[in-house]
């Protein structure tokens, strides 16, 4: 038994190899919905609810004391001489 095939080749369109597309940026990374950003503030209020110093905070977060006093309402002392009024003169003795 022979078999016999007979078929007709269609030509191809001759393809050249196109520019390879240029390496795009991937996407930014967002973080996950469920995310929570802490202010510095925050973070201050919540490490003194953990009983740390103004100090360790200060430590803790890499900022300034000055920074963690300010957000626990801490004011620094300040001598008597500028918070007390200056006294009155004297009155002349010789009024007359």
């Amino acid at each position: 038994m022979s078999l016999s095939v007979s078929s007709t080749a269609l030509p191809q369109p001759a393809t050249a190899p196109g520019p390879v597309p240029a390496a795009t940026n991937p996407a930014p990374v967002t973080p996950p919905v469920d995310t929570v950003s802490v202010s510095q503030s925050a973070q201050v209020s919540q490490l003194n609810l953990e009983g740390l110093s103004p100090s360790q905070i200060a430590e803790s977060l890499s900022i300034p004391i000055s920074f963690v006093n300010l957000d626990l309402g801490i004011v620094a002392a300040t001598s008597a001489a500028t918070t007390e009024p200056a006294a009155p003169l004297a009155a002349s003795a010789s009024a007359g």
